[in-house]
């Protein structure tokens, strides 16, 4: 095919194909969002997204690649999100928020942890479901 073969194809079809192309390369490097868990009080919520195609080819040793990210409920708020983890065998949550102890933290497994997490329950704003001191 010519040079000028190219020349002949309208506008339109390459604005769609520039769109086509657009939307592939977005689709291949956004995870996909697969499930969410909320703290034991409803403050939090962890959501789990697969990794995305590209996340996926760069991790082939990786039976479940994920990100994971961390919100405040209200308002949505993004507190953390964690590189591509492997959670074959390892994606067990705790909640570390309201115990004796300043930990404060969140984890999922074994590889992701997101530190200094305000606890559920203060003073400040007494939920309902908080023990009362």
């Amino acid at each position: 095919m010519k040079l000028s073969g190219l020349r002949k194809v309208p506008c339109i079809v390459w604005c769609l194909a520039l769109n086509a192309l657009v939307f592939l390369v977005w689709y291949a490097a956004t995870p996909t969002f697969f499930d969410s868990e909320n703290s034991p009080h409803r403050v939090y919520r962890l959501e789990f997204h697969k990794a995305s195609l590209l996340q996926r080819i760069a991790h082939l040793d990786f039976k479940m690649p994920y990100v994971v990210r961390l919100y405040k409920i209200e308002p949505k708020t993004l507190l953390g999100e964690s590189g591509v983890v492997d959670l074959w065998l390892n994606g067990e949550i705790t909640w570390y928020l309201n115990s004796s102890m300043d930990r404060n933290e969140v984890r999922v497994g074994r590889d992701v942890v997101f530190e200094k997490i305000p606890a559920e329950c203060t003073p400040a704003s007494p939920l309902v479901s908080c023990p009362k001191p």
